[in-house]
């Protein structure tokens, strides 16, 4: 059965699956990890899993990286007000408003393919700062996104890290490009497997860069 969301908890009276319910979303509930993840067998979750730590007492550490190891691609977003758990996408503090919680699962919600800007197996959704590949999906900061969208406009052209510096920030002054090399590491990170071993951004000695989507 296709459902949005998954959510784990116990009964609580700041019930997160009552108040995404009450915002429209279908919501698979289960009780404790081990229903969770039966769930997930269950169920086609479209768009996230959230886990209620707090109704649960728990860090969540363990029931992440078991979410993880059962859906690698699935996003995990855990609510909690202790640190967030290293498998978890995503944190989410309680006493934030039903808006913020609402935009913080819509950053997760499934791809449209037709609001996006594609360049072989990288799709950019522009508007909620997020980026596509195989590998899943990343969030990016509006540099990253920017720096992104111009590449693959370039259609696998290399691009001068002169050039790509001048149109990104707009300015004429090229010799510290230290905050270009920081935001290239970023992208990486969003949009590789492994950034040491880049397979879509690719650095061309004494040129530039490469975006190769496919």
């Amino acid at each position: 059965m296709k459902k949005d969301l998954l959510v784990i908890e116990r009964n609580t009276r700041d019930s997160l699956a009552g108040r995404l319910t009450a915002e429209g979303y279908s919501v698979c509930l289960a009780g404790t990890a081990n229903a969770g993840l039966k769930a997930l067998k269950q169920h086609r979750i479209t768009h996230a899993v959230i886990l209620n730590a707090i109704s649960m007492r728990t860090k969540g550490d363990r029931t992440c990286a078991s979410l993880k190891r059962a859906a690698p691609q699935m996003p995990v977003l855990v609510y909690s007000d202790q640190e967030k758990p290293a498998k978890a996408d995503e944190l989410l503090r309680p006493g934030s408003t039903i808006r913020k919680l609402i935009n913080s699962i819509e950053l997760y919600s499934p791809m449209d393919k037709k609001a996006c800007l594609q360049y072989g197996e990288i799709y950019l959704d522009e508007e909620k700062q997020r980026v596509f590949t195989p590998s899943g999906v990343s969030h990016m900061r509006t540099k990253g996104i920017q720096i992104l969208k111009y590449l693959m406009k370039k259609n696998g052209s290399v691009v001068s890290k002169e050039e790509l510096f001048t149109k990104i920030w707009k300015t004429s002054y090229v010799e510290d490009m230290n905050t270009l090399y920081t935001h290239i590491n970023f992208l990486r990170g969003a949009i590789e497997q492994d950034p040491a071993v880049p397979r879509y951004l690719l650095t061309v000695r004494g040129k530039g860069y490469l975006l190769d989507g496919k």
